[in-house]
């Protein structure tokens, strides 16, 4: 086993380990080892930060150790002979992976749950989760997790030392609005230590990425092709550790992360401020320069604004109408082919989109009936007005944001002066092509190849809720007005030119059909390219009374009446080799018992209706425990093993075709008080 041959090797090498039981707490069947290393000799005389290396101890079986477990093992030798600045705590984490799906999972991260209740002082408190089972090529770093990032000076940190080392690494989302948008969840690990008022960062192993790629690109040079050894990223560890510094009133939570030519910099949340004041400002001398220029002009356009502002509120109107046909239209195809109406993916948030603006295209001839005087002003001045209320709006509810927002006004004001109709065109376009990496990312959340993703913005674009389609609305609105309005400066050249009439509405049809199609062959292939199939969830039940003589599941109790106590011990036995057990306690009259003792955790399930004794995977078989009941308790027990891997011996159906396998055999014994059994 790994944890006996890392206790094998901690002895050898005579270096001081605790080893902390799971089972009692979280229900896990392993145990983590941790090795605190010695403090500084300032340590107790004033505050210092505390770094935790956290290593998962199980993985991929293989007879060898995991490469995280070798380089954690190489940092604590580091340490101990060069000395650290700061607390080090070096935690070989047990119950850390599962095998089984989410919705069969009743323990997770076990051994992290346990590290956390050995933290004294959160706030300066770093957890550096290393993930690795294989030397790896590059590095990739996680810093966020739902809605949160890591702070300036953890990350930045950890870039320079890397960088000053000539280690190859790269951002698994270098974009921090995706994080605050929920748009990528990110790990698990990180997101719990946020939870716990702790920094976090979650380090994976991945091969050298190339350069010129929109996503992921970092430091790779020439001369580091090969693997890192544990040698090299324990010394980087052990630099990292003796640069951090978490001083809580200096700590950065709104920094930007900008990537020029595989390098990564940073800009921070004062300097974010400084040039959103600079942007405003320019942007109002402008603004102003040209109100002087053309104070006459502009006083007739905004009297027509005034006077026609209905016009973009029918544009409101018929675009919310189309997102909510749009909407129908998919689920009623989704409901015809079989599909799952919650699968929140982007391709058919995309797809709904695309399929609104086609709608969309069909109430455009009917502005050509308006007769409003300078209507390419119009649409101008209404885009610029709600884009300049979004900026304020996202100044003021988080300043991540902002650079988005002072990007799209730009080219919305561009766009709203500019007589080109090309360029007007592409002012309506450009903001999306800016986000071209963002948008990248999202497509790598569509197909599921990007781990830790939250389909969050999926599921908004797929909701079918006026309200919802209202917002959507209005946020796309500015675009859709630049585009009318670049479709009014085409006509007024094609009156110049003599092009034929239907021209100018055939040529945008022509793209948002496109654009329908493209996104409806792009669903497609990827819905039969990645849709996993259903997976394959076998039943057993087996009768409390099994006449076979080798059951699949066996339960053996025994009770020991105490007072006002009964204690009941529980054997449970399965053929094969069991992923998990399962134990339920159901009572007889609805009443649900105290239990006054229980060697592991226990809950009531959702329905309140049992209690659930919550145990990890990996249990021993035989497994035993006991309970301590009410003397007069009786009821039932349910008992489950869960196996992950098919075996002929024990489910006799063909094997499944796929290897997402679950077979559940369940058992329902009833117990009897001892009163009721004559104790």
């Amino acid at each position: 086993m790994r944890k006996q041959t890392l206790i094998t090797m901690l002895k050898e090498r005579q270096i001081p380990f605790e080893e902390r039981d799971l089972f009692a707490d979280y229900g896990g069947f392993g145990s983590s080892v941790h090795v605190v290393l010695p403090s500084p000799p300032h340590a107790e005389a004033e505050q210092v930060e505390t770094l935790v290396l956290g290593i998962p101890l199980s993985g991929h079986e293989t007879e060898e150790l995991p490469f995280g477990v070798a380089l954690g093992l190489a940092f604590i030798e580091y340490i101990r002979a060069s000395g650290s600045a700061i607390a080090i705590r070096v935690a070989f984490l047990g119950d850390e992976v599962s095998r089984l799906p989410p919705d069969q999972r009743k323990v997770s991260h076990a051994g992290l749950q346990d590290l956390y209740t050995t933290v004294d002082d959160p706030e300066h408190t770093l957890l550096v989760y290393v993930d690795m089972d294989e030397a790896p090529q590059s590095l990739v770093i996680h810093h966020g997790g739902r809605e949160r990032i890591s702070a300036l000076t953890v990350v930045e940190s950890l870039v320079n030392v890397w960088n000053a080392q000539h280690i190859p690494y790269s951002f698994a989302v270098p974009f921090n609005e995706l994080y605050k948008l929920n748009l990528v969840e990110g790990p698990q690990v990180i997101s719990r230590t946020f939870d716990q008022e702790m920094h976090a960062l979650y380090i994976q192993g991945s091969p050298v990425q190339k350069a010129g790629l929109p996503l992921g690109i970092g430091r790779v040079p020439e001369e580091d092709s090969g693997v890192l050894s544990k040698e090299r990223l324990a010394e980087a560890l052990a630099a990292y550790a003796n640069s951090i510094h978490l001083v809580m009133g200096n700590l950065d939570y709104h920094y930007i992360i900008i990537n020029y030519l595989g390098n990564y910099g940073f800009i921070s949340e004062s300097l974010t401020v400084l040039i959103f004041m600079l942007v405003m400002g320019v942007s109002l001398f402008l603004v102003l320069v040209y109100s002087i220029l053309y104070r006459k002009m502009l006083i007739i356009q905004w009297r027509v604004f005034v006077r026609y502002f209905w016009i973009p509120l029918v544009f409101l109107v018929f675009l919310v109408l189309a997102l909510e046909s749009a909407g129908a239209l998919i689920s009623l195809a989704a409901k015809h082919y079989n599909l799952p109406l919650s699968l929140a993916d982007y391709g058919r948030a995309g797809f709904k989109l695309v399929l609104a603006l086609l709608f969309l295209s069909v109430f455009f001839p009917l502005l050509d009936f308006l007769k409003v005087p300078r209507k390419a002003n119009l649409y101008g001045n209404a885009a610029i007005i709600l884009v300049t209320l979004g900026v304020f709006i996202a100044a003021a509810l988080h300043i991540t944001f902002i650079p988005i927002f002072i990007w799209v006004l730009l080219f919305t004001f561009l766009g709203a002066i500019i007589q080109i109709p090309a360029l007007v065109y592409l002012c309506a376009l450009i903001t999306p092509l800016w986000a071209l990496g963002r948008l990248f990312l999202l497509l790598q959340v569509a197909v599921g190849t990007l781990p830790f993703a939250s389909g969050s913005l999926a599921a908004l674009f797929l909701a079918e809720n006026p309200v919802t389609s209202l917002y959507l609305a209005i946020t796309t609105l500015p675009f859709m007005l630049l585009i009318e309005r670049g479709t009014m400066l085409f006509r007024r050249s094609r009156q110049k030119k003599k092009l034929p009439s239907f021209l100018l509405r055939l040529i945008p049809s022509l793209v948002l059909i496109s654009g329908t199609l493209g996104a409806l062959v792009f669903y497609t292939q990827k819905m039969q390219m990645y849709l996993p199939p259903p997976p394959v969830q076998r039943i057993i039940r087996e009768a409390a009374l099994d006449p076979q003589s080798d059951p699949i599941l066996s339960i053996q109790t025994t009770t020991l009446p105490f007072l006002e106590r009964q204690t009941l011990s529980i054997t449970l036995k399965a053929r094969g080799k069991p992923q998990c057990f399962a134990l339920y306690l159901e009572p007889e009259a609805g009443v649900l018992p105290v239990i006054y003792a229980a060697a592991m955790p226990f809950e009531l399930n959702h329905e309140q209706n049992s209690i659930d004794f919550i145990l990890g995977e990996g249990p021993p078989n035989p497994f035993t425990t006991e309970l301590v009941l009410p003397r007069d308790f009786s009821g039932w027990l349910r008992v489950e093993a869960l196996y992950d891997s098919w075996d002929p011996t024990i489910d006799t159906l063909p094997p499944p075709e796929q290897e997402d396998y679950i077979l559940q055999v369940i058992k329902r014994v009833p117990w009897f008080s001892p009163a009721e059994q004559g104790l």
